[in-house]
């Protein structure tokens, strides 16, 4: 009887790949690059290899399989150390990081996470970098902080820009937005103040995908406020609305003729084939008329009697 040795080289790349994300990249340079140069290109070729600042990573051979940077301490290295960087989360800014935070260090910069950890001082110039096209290859973007926005004006444009997630903003940041990304396929935004865009409506034709959330609106709604951004995106195909209310007597009698958006939508969105509402409904103390259970049920109906299943339209109640 033969014993047959199994070997890890003998695995076909997908599956060698597949088991070198449970890895560091610490522990997967050091265990495996420099033992051939079939290793060596599947290396080469990761996609996931992260180094966070915070874990002391020193030991690693080379900074240039790195994909992702985490920044949340103070980095000894220049980013220039760092070629192969696509993505970057930054919870940590200093003035020499800012300085050198630009395409010349980062010419592969894809995605950028700015982090509500970050100090506020540093904003506006982060803000500049990305909303003026310093990195044409930036794909997507979350920025946790954008108020105060006094450098709207100094805004050229960045046309890579498909996706983007922000934090509060107002009708003025929303259309500085539209302004300067003329590609925008996808935002998502958070609208915690009555902001309407009065007038200079701003259209931006490659918008497809918006996602706003006012779970903070105050009741009663104001509907009135949301006509100028959809006006500025009239080919969107998928909305999707975030709200909340506490629900006692009174609203439930409000939503009895509520139109739940639909006039301005149809009058908006003419292409649309979408439209998603979730709804966060909590109980005003001492109302107990109704147990939350049958208060979704029929605010469901309700809702469904309304757009009879138009634009895919769908009510989430949690």
């Amino acid at each position: 009887m033969t014993n047959n040795v199994f070997l890890f080289e003998s695995l076909p790349n997908e599956i060698i790949i597949e088991l070198f994300k449970y890895l560091e990249a610490r522990d997967l340079i050091q265990a495996f690059y420099h033992l051939n140069s079939r290793f060596n290109c599947l290396i080469r070729s990761l996609t996931h290899l992260i180094y966070s600042t915070n874990k002391n990573d020193n030991c690693i051979l080379s900074y240039s399989f790195i994909y992702t940077l985490v920044i949340n301490t103070k980095i000894e290295d220049k980013l220039s150390c760092f070629p192969n960087i696509h993505r970057i989360v930054l919870d940590y800014v200093t003035d020499d990081l800012i300085t050198q935070f630009n395409s010349q260090a980062l010419p592969y910069l894809e995605y950028l996470s700015v982090s509500h950890k970050v100090s506020p001082f540093y904003m506006p110039d982060l803000r500049g970098k990305i909303f003026s096209n310093e990195f044409p290859n930036l794909k997507s973007c979350y920025i946790s902080r954008m108020k105060p926005a006094y450098t709207l004006r100094e805004w050229t444009r960045s046309p890579s820009l498909r996706f983007l997630k922000l934090n509060d903003i107002d009708a003025s940041i929303y259309t500085s937005i539209l302004l300067a990304c003329p590609n925008l396929y996808y935002l998502k935004f958070r609208l915690p103040e009555r902001s309407k865009i009065e007038s200079n409506i701003m259209l931006h034709s490659n918008l497809k995908r918006l996602l706003i959330n006012l779970n903070h609106d105050e009741w009663p709604w104001d509907d009135n406020v949301l006509d100028g951004y959809l006006a500025c995106v009239p080919n969107l195909e998928k909305l999707r609305i975030n709200r909340s209310v506490s629900v006692d007597s009174n609203v439930m009698n409000f939503f009895q003729h509520y139109d739940w958006l639909l006039p301005t939508i149809s009058k908006r969105l003419l292409v649309i084939d979408r439209f998603e509402f979730d709804f966060n409904i909590k109980r005003a103390n001492g109302f107990v008329e109704y147990d939350l259970q049958e208060i979704s049920r029929c605010l469901t109906n309700k809702f469904n009697n309304v757009y009879r299943n138009r634009f895919n339209s769908r009510l989430v109640i949690f």
